[in-house]
């Protein structure tokens, strides 16, 4: 196992970001302190009122709703996505020990790396950092626009010759209309939902990091294999500096299987979540779009935007079974290669190994049945074009 003598990166360089959204949600243990501590237990009891609050808001409006027997479409997709989040927020709380050890196996493998190769890796984290980023803002974005749209639109009177009334940003259990009332609620509606929108981009993207890290992982291996470079005449110690090259990279390989499998069993249940819930709102967008001629830009939006989580949900294990199924075809190439005689079977049984291996690409899964893919991806949507076809087709 090498180390590098001099990074251009850093484990703590390229995830100080990740790591820091992840302790702002209370998933992570601030540095140096442990759960328990109060600066923790500050965050943990924010975070818990937030999603309360966030909770409250919703579903009370829904409650409100049901009582008068007025129930609004957008408000079903809204509290999916409320379910959504609430649901991997809790989960990661539960797992919250596991993940925190998950980063420790991460930063490990970060050790087996040899100079130049933390390129590889921070290419592959640049673009979960950036994805994780457009997710977060975009929540801001909504956010910042439901807060300006309530400072300055006005509700229609619900009686004739009444005032107009004011908006809140958010949904809310109560028709607040006077001062100061009005003002609490709207500050608190603003004051949460910011909150939150930080919670959806670590939730909602907390699997990007250790993928992609992976990713980098698995091309560093494929680049040491393809690097290989043989000699029929080598020596002895030429033979035995190759076997111990390729031994590192079979051993840096296995430690990188292991940790995938430790991401398949910490997701499932994320994915589950992520990849149903933007489906069924697709689902509801789409019935909603074919038979209404009202509001079809307001559901047309709601139809791209859970498309869109839908694929950010594939686009990373597709990543991830990519990288892991090219470490066969490099250390086959690596097997071309000519060697010394005394190590040449040894070093070919190695990579033979490792080719059956990579065989079997990693595959992360939703809920540990429904494969993770942008086939996956592809195969869904044209099932749910097709579906929404057949009801255009029964309407004319």
């Amino acid at each position: 196992m090498s180390t590098k003598a001099e990074d251009s990166h850093t484990f703590q360089s390229i995830s100080a970001s990740h790591l820091n959204y992840l302790r702002l949600c209370s998933l992570l243990p601030w540095q140096g302190k442990g759960f328990s501590h109060p600066f923790s237990l500050l965050f943990q009891l924010w975070n818990h009122l937030a999603i309360f609050g966030f909770n409250a808001m919703w579903h009370g409006y829904g409650i409100r709703m049901l009582q008068r027997g007025d129930v609004e479409i957008d408000l079903i997709c809204e509290e999916i996505t409320v379910l959504d989040i609430t649901a991997r927020y809790f989960l990661l709380l539960i797992k919250r020990e596991k993940l925190g050890r998950h980063i420790e196996t991460c930063r490990k493998l970060w050790s087996y790396l040899k100079a130049g190769e933390d390129m590889f890796v921070s290419q592959f984290e640049r673009k979960g950092y950036y994805l994780r980023n457009f997710v977060m803002i975009n929540s801001v974005m909504v956010t910042t626009a439901f807060i300006i749209t309530a400072t300055f639109v006005r509700l229609p009177p619900l009686e004739a010759n009444g005032t107009e009334r004011r908006m809140l940003p958010a949904r809310f259990f109560m028709d607040v209309q006077e001062d100061p009332a009005y003002s609490i609620v709207f500050a608190s509606q603003s004051i949460l939902l910011l909150s939150v929108d930080v919670m959806i981009g670590s939730t909602q993207t907390v699997s990007l990091y250790p993928i992609m890290m992976a990713c980098g992982y698995l091309r560093s291996v494929r680049n040491r294999l393809l690097s290989l470079e043989g000699s029929d005449n080598g020596t002895d110690a030429k033979g035995e500096a190759t076997f111990k090259f390729v031994v590192d990279c079979a051993h840096f390989h296995q430690q990188i299987i292991i940790f995938c499998e430790d991401i398949e069993r910490m997701t499932r249940m994320l994915f589950f979540f992520a990849c149903f819930c933007p489906i069924y709102n697709v689902s509801i967008a789409g019935i909603v779009i074919l038979n209404s001629n009202e509001d079809k830009i307001k559901f047309v939006l709601l139809l791209v935007y859970n498309f869109f989580l839908f694929f950010l949900c594939q686009w990373a294990p597709e990543h991830l079974t990519v990288e892991s199924r090219a470490i066969a075809e490099a250390a086959y190439f690596a097997s071309l290669q000519p060697l010394a005689s005394s190590y040449r079977e040894k070093i070919n049984w190695i990579l033979y190994f490792m080719v059956v291996r990579a065989q079997k690409p990693i595959q992360l899964t939703a809920g540990g049945f429904a494969p993770l893919s942008i086939q996956t991806f592809g195969a869904m949507t044209k099932s749910a074009f097709s579906f929404f076809m057949v009801l255009r087709n029964f309407r004319t």
